[in-house]
């Protein structure tokens, strides 16, 4: 007989409930667990990985289940990291277990796989079966493969075609059975060389800086120096030469013997920001995000946790790298909502990164050429320091824009053309002196949906509340929210009419429209459909670089940190796109993609160019991002937010109740409602509404907004809600918070 359990520990699990379970632990195991060890754990029927968060006042005892395993040596967390994960778990009100799943990105080291094994009554049948079986007989190749030794099932169903059935069979008999365990997949690739991560170049020159460049530089190395937590908010208008300041400031972190976290904010900008930050840093940068394959991430994870790498570029979950001595966080282009996760836990990597850089003492950075209203407010409010780069380097001047009015140019030419005359001509201008254009237009597909001209009806997606998108080319109708698709139909489904009508544009019709008009044109499309399937991305923008291609369009994809010297024209199709959202983000949100588009335009020798063709050109955030007026928009859009009581002037979280069932989700979100009324007063509670996407993957949603100038208050509100949905045993994903929200479609 085995010792008996002398230890209770306290393991969060990844399951949405806001509390951690009491395991004992056997003999076998004691000594070798600490906090922020990963065990696996039954939970009910199934096994699942927990994260241990410390010990237990439970006594052993019957009613205290066993782990089953402990899976690390030494902690995948750190201290600092579970108490970071608490942090998150509070504020955003969220599993704790759920947060330390997102931290952790060894999870594809360990998966749960099950093994099949012979019972003693598979094994006699199978050394009877294995003296008569013919070779061909699928039961006695499976068999006589168990009798050596037991095998992944998934392992052996790739080994022997068909086998399947036979093992099911196996199973029902009694001969087999199949036992779930924990496969370990070790790293088998770590260095940045098998990454593809190509230097720009092996040795680059030195660059001179500007004065408001060497002045970030000193004002941020002084504070690396003196081991303070401070947050600059480094403002520069495009091709100023942020990355330079931030390069110049990691280079004083490595000279120190201390580390740097460098986060940007979606997945394609991490191979330019990687590439340059390899020419510089070599092995000592590791690169973290989704788009790798687990023995990728797990390799490079590993060389940030061993000391290898000191340097992490990445995206969000790139916060949770496992880095000692954190001196300089970098939150490039900090004003994304790709920062925001978007499901459970709801986070922002930008907030996360300030809260760990305030634990370690952390120099922060926050870089933007059209800083976030909450970023900016908080440089008046004393709480950042505005660090500013207000000329672009070598003297360049900033593009000239042209704001075309749309509804005088149809005025005036009696067709509803894609381009302007003015576009069109500037087009053709360019290609004639062999100079590179970007377009964009910030949606994607051909047409924006279909409506049938006899009936009015428009085709809908089955799951969600949006109108289908034509992709013509593949020749179907899409839904980008949750992928459904349906080919285009040849008649309208409720009318049987054969007068169907695409209504709008997308960047697919752009591509279209430029290869028929400039047929000499060599045109490439830079959008989440042109670049499915790896290295994609970074073969479009290489092939753009070495002037391969003579006009690159599509959508906010061509908008953000692109270096390209001989793009001297920047066309925006339509500037509109996003301003009629039922959003309050939706001016910033306009100005700042605006902003960043034109600032891809006379970032070489040569001066640049934009065109922005618009329906509404007295809309303030199309005329200040024109005029390239940071200041004159934020003061503006500041007055707006002040006057309707939104961010920065208060908090804001959302609830949202959702169900397969309308009738449900009516019900749910009505008595929480009435809950909710007995609340605090200092919570103004909007709601329940239904949401603008009142239906969305299947599901249909009501939406709570609330607003205080206390996040406390508002904290106190959303645990209430959860208390409440959970003593009234409501499904377990009925309800989402969702504390300071980027959108509240």
């Amino acid at each position: 007989m085995p010792p008996p359990p002398s230890l209770v520990i306290q393991v969060a699990v990844p399951v949405p409930l806001d509390q951690s379970f009491a395991y004992s632990v056997p003999a076998a195991f004691e000594g070798r667990i600490e906090p922020g060890c990963r065990v696996l754990v039954p939970l009910g029927s199934r096994k699942l990985i927990g994260v241990v968060v410390g010990a237990s006042s439970d006594e052993p005892g019957p009613r205290i289940r066993q782990i089953t395993r402990v899976l690390d040596e030494e902690p995948a967390l750190s201290p600092e990291l579970l108490d970071l994960g608490r942090w998150i778990a509070d504020y955003y009100c969220a599993p704790l277990g759920e947060v330390l799943k997102t931290m952790l990105p060894l999870a594809g080291e360990s998966r749960k796989s099950k093994r099949a094994i012979l019972t003693p009554e598979g094994l006699l049948r199978a050394r009877q079966h294995g003296n008569s079986a013919q070779p061909t007989d699928l039961t006695g190749q499976v068999l006589r493969a168990l009798v050596k030794r037991p095998l992944n099932h998934s392992y052996l169903k790739r080994k022997l075609p068909g086998s399947a059935s036979v093992i099911e069979t196996l199973r029902k008999k009694g001969w087999l059975a199949l036992d779930e365990f924990v496969e370990d997949r070790k790293s088998v690739r770590a260095g940045n060389a098998a990454l593809n991560v190509t230097p720009l170049t092996a040795d680059p020159p030195p660059r001179r800086l500007t004065s408001a460049q060497r002045t970030a530089v000193d004002t941020i190395s002084a504070s690396i120096a003196g081991r303070e937590f401070r947050t600059f908010l480094l403002h520069g208008v495009t091709g100023s030469g942020k990355t330079e300041v931030y390069l110049r400031s990691i280079d004083k972190v490595l000279r120190e013997g201390k580390s740097c976290l460098f986060l940007v904010p979606e997945i394609s900008l991490t191979p330019a920001a990687a590439s340059e930050f390899y020419a510089r840093f070599g092995e000592q940068v590791a690169i973290l995000h989704s788009a790798f394959t687990d023995p990728e991430r797990s390799g490079q994870w590993r060389r940030v946790r061993e000391g290898k790498a000191r340097v992490v570029v990445g995206t969000r979950s790139s916060v949770f790298a496992p880095l000692e001595d954190l001196a300089l966080v970098v939150v490039d282009e900090e004003q994304e909502g790709g920062y925001k996760q978007d499901e459970a836990p709801r986070y922002h990597g930008r907030d996360v990164a300030i809260v760990r850089a305030r634990a370690a003492g952390a120099t922060v950075v926050l870089g933007s050429a059209t800083p976030s209203l909450e970023s900016r407010y908080n440089v008046d409010r004393g709480k950042y320091e505005l660090l500013q780069l207000p000329e672009r380097i070598a003297g360049r001047p900033l593009p000239k824009v042209r704001i075309v009015d749309m509804r005088t140019e149809f005025l005036e030419t009696r067709r509803p053309d894609l381009f302007s005359r003015d576009l069109d001509d500037a087009i053709r201008q360019r290609l004639e002196e062999r100079q590179q254009v970007i377009l964009l237009l910030n949606r994607r597909g051909f047409s924006s949906f279909v409506m049938c001209r006899k009936c009015g009806e428009r085709i809908e997606c089955r799951n969600c509340s949006v109108t289908l998108t034509h992709h013509r080319r593949h020749g179907k109708l899409l839904c980008h929210y949750c992928d459904y698709s349906q080919p285009v139909p040849a008649e309208c489904p409720d009318c049987n009419s054969g007068h169907l009508y695409f209504v709008g544009s997308g960047s697919e019709k752009v591509e279209e429209h430029l290869r028929k008009r400039f047929p000499e044109a060599r045109v490439a499309r830079l959008d989440r459909d042109s670049v499915r399937g790896r290295g994609r991305y970074e073969a479009i923008l290489h092939g753009f670089r070495e002037g391969d291609y003579d006009i690159l369009c599509g959508t906010q994809m061509v908008a953000k940190g692109h270096d390209m010297p001989n793009v001297t024209l920047v066309g925006v199709v339509s500037a509109d796109v996003g301003l009629g959202m039922p959003d309050f983000r939706a001016a910033e949100r306009t100005f700042q993609i605006l902003t960043q588009v034109a600032g891809r335009a006379g970032r070489g020798k040569m001066p640049g160019e934009v065109v922005l063709q618009t329906w509404s050109p007295d809309h303030y955030a199309i005329r200040f991002a024109s005029a390239q007026d940071y200041e004159g928009f934020y003061q503006k859009e500041l007055h707006y937010r002040r006057m309707l009581h939104y961010p920065p002037f208060v908090a804001t979280a959302t609830l949202t109740v959702r169900s397969r069932k309308l009738e449900e989700s009516l019900s749910l979100s009505s008595r929480l409602g009435q809950h909710l009324k007995e609340g605090s007063p200092a919570v103004r509670i909007q709601g329940p509404a239904a949401a603008p996407l009142a239906k969305l993957k299947s599901e249909f949603r009501y939406l709570f907004l609330l607003k205080a100038r206390s996040r406390k208050s508002i904290a106190a509100t959303l645990r209430r809600a959860k208390s409440f949905a959970q003593e009234n045993r409501w499904p377990a994903t009925a309800l989402v918070t969702d504390v300071d929200p980027m959108s509240l479609l």
